[in-house]
């Protein structure tokens, strides 16, 4: 099939859009073309009820952006800086740093900007269109099928290309209908999904929060497996959400917002906001580490459709950021090679492992071992096996180093909770070991499998 684009980026999401304008940027001469499936005012729409996520994105995410491509954001798109994250117990008694500054975002808006700063690079841009397929030929991707979602027919078209970059989402057809020979795994396991729910709103008269910072807020009761999250966009407006594991327990993701938000005096009188059509509403996330291979002949994974949510946050945009730059230079350079093999893009593995994704799946370790945690060893653990500098390193993938003198002092003080001390230094082991073995995450696919093999041992 001749080529009529250089690459097709399918979704206008934070990591498409991040792609697309990095192509723009750096691939000057290359035919880029940016499609999605919603109205060009409404880019990056998750649902018909809007942007659903917690709107929050590390500085350091918006540093690297700035320091690849020289885009700086402000406002209207960002809302309010914060100063750091923190997780609280389920009593609230405890509070650990979780991250450091960042900012929340006015989600409908920060979505428009990162298409124009796509449009402004010089791609071409395609709204209401569906990926519906992938075009392949000679074990390559070489294009895909989209339907206009305008034609009430709904005729399908090809649309040929030299490499095809799926951003469509964390259920993309596309990544789990490729049948070309790979290394990238299709589908994702249901425990490694976390359904999440949020609204936006105004809190009553003389009702106001921290601004300066944001609060994950851990507790088995309100939120089975998840967290709760209040991210301030002002001191009298919020983001508030939770986010569980569905197997523990049987209550609808309204029911349990609604009871948290019954409880808690600081909502009450609070009204609702639907700026920009972002209404409340749920949404899958995955929280685990990224798909081990995010490249195949023609063909790259970027933002939700290879998992890059933090596995322990289900943060997604900073990744996404930051995955979608990575990606955008390394197709920039295959391009300009005439080369979209899996060998030549397989740096786009290795930077970006390098760059993020070597943290994941020691998160995801800690994510599990959360999971397993009640209320009382929840509030216990963070008062007395965690000290604040643990808490960092934990919550950023690394692994504390405690004296045995530590462990024999935490175990005595946690004497009734000893299943979960034994447990937490199981799961410390744990993610020492994949810590390790993502150090040495294989320069080029002819050393995957083996280095995949350890992986999935641990």
């Amino acid at each position: 099939m001749k080529p009529e684009y250089d690459v097709v980026i399918v979704g206008a999401g934070v990591a498409g859009c991040m792609a697309a304008a990095t192509l723009g940027i750096r691939g000057k001469g290359l035919r880029t073309l940016l499609i999605d499936r919603n109205p060009q005012g409404e880019v990056g729409k998750k649902t018909t009820l809007g942007w659903i996520c917690g709107d929050a994105v590390g500085e350091h995410h918006v540093k690297f952006v700035y320091d690849k491509l020289g885009i700086t954001f402000g406002s209207p798109e960002i809302e309010n800086h914060v100063n750091s994250v923190v997780v609280c117990s389920p009593d609230m008694g405890v509070t650990h740093p979780f991250e450091g500054p960042g900012f929340v975002l006015d989600r409908p808006k920060f979505a428009r900007r990162l298409l124009n700063e796509a449009l402004e690079a010089g791609i071409e841009y395609r709204d209401l269109t569906q990926a519906v397929d992938l075009l392949t030929e000679d074990n390559y991707v070489r294009g895909v099928t989209c339907q206009d979602l305008r034609d009430r027919q709904g005729r399908s078209y090809k649309v040929p290309s030299k490499l095809v970059i799926d951003a469509s989402g964390m259920s993309t057809k596309l990544r789990r209908n490729l049948s070309i020979p790979s290394f990238i795994e299709k589908e994702i396991d249901r425990d490694d999904i976390e359904p999440t729910i949020r609204l936006i709103a105004q809190l009553a008269e003389g009702s106001k929060v921290e601004a300066s910072r944001c609060e994950i807020r851990l507790n088995a009761d309100r939120a089975p497996g998840g967290y709760l999250w209040m991210f301030p966009k002002a001191s009298n407006k919020v983001n508030i959400g939770l986010g569980i594991q569905q197997k523990r327990t049987n209550r609808s993701l309204e029911t349990l917002l609604n009871e948290w938000i019954a409880g808690t005096p600081l909502f009450k009188g609070m009204v609702r906001l639907t700026d920009d059509g972002n209404l409340p509403g749920a949404w899958p996330v995955s929280v685990r580490h990224q798909n081990d291979s995010l490249v195949a002949n023609g063909f790259m994974l970027a933002g939700d459709s290879g998992w890059f949510p933090n596995p322990l946050s289900a943060g997604g945009i900073g990744p996404s950021m930051t995955g979608g730059v990575i990606a955008g230079e390394v197709a920039t350079i295959a391009l300009k090679g005439s080369d979209a093999s899996e060998a030549n893009l397989w740096d786009y593995n290795t930077r970006y492992v390098e760059k993020y994704g070597k943290k994941t799946a020691a998160l995801e370790a800690f994510r599990i071992y959360l999971q397993t945690l009640d209320n009382s060893e929840l509030n216990y653990g963070l008062r007395y096996f965690v000290s604040h500098k643990e808490a960092v390193d934990f919550t950023w993938g690394e692994v504390p180093e405690l004296s045995l003198g530590d462990k024999i002092q935490k175990a005595a003080l946690g004497f009734r909770k000893l299943r979960a001390f034994r447990n937490l230094a199981f799961s410390v082991a744990k993610m020492r070991a994949l810590n390790r073995v993502y150090d040495e995450y294989p320069k080029s696919p002819s050393e995957f499998a083996e280095w995949k093999r350890r992986v999935d041992s641990i």
